[in-house]
């Protein structure tokens, strides 16, 4: 893999190391930058809570989130121009301003239109933050020290919002308002506002020469694209993808729109393109690129699809649910570390490590596949932690691989797009899984109706039984035979609902079988080159 080549601040960056302290720093924009991952996970346990205070049906309160992601993947290759025009110090201070703004004006308010307003521009402060951290700390520590530095950012992007994120939330909604979860925002926004006192914020402007002009027809065909993919990705399982008119016509919208987006970049390559394609001749990070499609589809699914599991299966409340990944995200800091501190200290390839991450997130599902509605702390802990663990490995490396290679003068593009990738694979990820669990629980359901057929001996045997054991306890005959009916329905629910989430599990694990092959012929391509 080729060295990072620092630009000329990041000596004078780094000499000051004595006096700019600049691990503290880095420790608070990580703590600045999980204000991002809190945001990116509003509805995840909260979601009926907010429906409640806004008075919203669930087609309106998906808006929430879908102007906040849409708003956000727009922003990406904005960003990167707005770091050639502001400091980066000063675009990291008014990034994290703006989240804290936008969080008050979210807990102020009860008014949906309000409401998606002010998630837009948490969503658009939030890829300013991202981006602009991340460049940063490329410029800030050499390129020795990426291993620890990238591991410990990554707690906000990778950690937070799968496992602290969701369990914070849970616990807000049950004991307090849901507004309250913006309101969390304050105390780790005042973080971001501490970076000018830590960092030189004159000293990390991207270039001295003249910033070209705002490309606003690139970023208005890009924000119909990514509000469209959004929409399609979120809202088609819910219509049954395409036998569903306005997914179709929404589909074919984000086609033309990004295929229009993609030759106007082509065409304005030579005069300041949102997008710079010299960023795609590093063969690392085409690679790391395409991975981090698939790498964010494994994560978002998975954090999605266990909490479901934990508050559709095991009854268990929000805030219980957003514990259970708390284990997992204790191993992902191991991860991150581990990863970190063998690819600095013992200089060990990047690239060694991924099939290590790999393989242990695989085995992790494949354990959580054995799942079942009696299931506890016990049986899902060690396959959690095992989850956690392969994550870290992974994710921290595939930073590295892809973005440590990369000219100063196109790392900020590399940022944009990494993350955009990462982003568009979880919600891909999330889709594929709702819809997968939808097939599997009708297919379920109607494999084992069989067993509730009327004359079956074993059912009226089971029914009868559980009618004399209520009657006996003081239910009337005719009651005690309802209740029967009814817990018998229950238990064949969540046993459809169980297998269903199993098979979920599986398809995670063997989401990396079939993908492994496909990149790998990607690899041999991209190599002869």
């Amino acid at each position: 893999m080729t060295t990072f080549a620092g630009h000329s601040d990041a000596a004078a960056l780094a000499s000051q190391g004595s006096t700019r302290r600049p691990w503290l720093f880095l420790m608070i924009l990580t703590v600045a930058a999980t204000t991002d991952a809190i945001n990116s996970t509003i509805l995840v346990v909260a979601r009926g809570h907010v429906m409640g205070g806004t008075h919203a049906t669930p087609d309106e309160v998906a808006w929430l989130n879908m102007a906040y992601l849409a708003a956000k993947l727009t922003a990406f290759p904005a960003a990167v121009w707005l770091d050639q025009r502001i400091a980066s110090g000063r675009l990291i201070v008014g990034s994290t301003a703006m989240l804290m703004i936008s969080s008050v004006g979210c807990a102020a308010t009860s008014d949906l239109t309000a409401l998606i307003a002010w998630r837009i521009i948490q969503g658009t402060a939030g890829a300013a933050l991202l981006v602009s951290s991340q460049l940063v700390l490329f410029d800030v520590f050499p390129r020795c020290r990426q291993g620890i530095v990238q591991a410990v950012f990554a707690f906000s992007t990778i950690m937070a919002p799968t496992t602290i994120a969701p369990a914070l939330q849970g616990w807000i909604v049950d004991n307090a308002s849901w507004s309250w979860i913006f309101v969390v925002n304050l105390p780790l926004g005042l973080c971001g506002l501490l970076v000018c006192r830590i960092m030189p914020i004159e000293d990390t402007t991207l270039s001295s020469s003249p910033p070209r002009r705002f490309d606003w027809i690139g970023v208005t065909l890009l924000a119909i694209a990514m509000t469209s993919i959004v929409f399609v990705t979120q809202e088609g399982s819910r219509y049954n993808w395409f036998d569903e008119p306005e997914i179709a016509e929404v589909s074919l919208l984000a086609g033309l729109a990004m295929i229009a987006f993609l030759a106007w970049q082509v065409v304005r390559q030579s005069r300041g393109a949102l997008i710079d394609f010299a960023v795609f001749r590093d063969q690392h990070f085409s690679f790391g690129f395409i991975v981090s499609f698939v790498a964010g589809c494994a994560l978002s699914g998975s954090a999605f699809v266990v909490p479901a599991f934990a508050t559709s299966v095991l009854d268990l409340s929000p805030t219980y649910a957003g514990l259970l990944l708390l284990p997992s995200g204790l191993m992902v800091c191991a991860g991150l570390l581990v990863a970190g501190a063998l690819i600095q200290l013992k200089d060990l390839d990047p690239t060694k490590t991924i099939p290590f991450g790999i393989i242990c997130f695989m085995t992790a599902m494949w354990m959580l596949a054995g799942s079942n509605s009696e299931s506890g702390l016990p049986d899902m802990v060690p396959a959690l932690l095992l989850r956690g663990l392969g994550l870290g490995l992974l994710f921290v490396s595939l930073t590295l691989v892809t973005l440590g290679g990369l000219d100063r003068r196109v790392l900020p593009q590399g940022i944009a797009l990494f993350n955009i990738g990462r982003q568009i694979g979880g919600q891909i990820g999330i889709a594929w899984l709702t819809t997968y669990l939808d097939h599997q629980n009708a297919l379920n359901r109607t494999v084992l109706s069989q067993y509730l057929a009327v004359g079956n001996r074993a059912l009226a045997e089971r029914q009868e039984a559980l009618g004399s054991l209520l009657a006996a306890r003081g239910h009337e005959p005719e009651g005690a035979t309802q209740a029967a009916t009814a817990f018998i329905q229950k238990a064949f629910a969540q046993q459809v609902a169980t297998l269903s989430f199993n098979e979920c599990f599986l398809a995670i694990g063997l989401l990396f079988v079939v993908a492994t092959p496909i990149l790998l012929i990607i690899r041999f391509a991209l190599n002869r080159k």
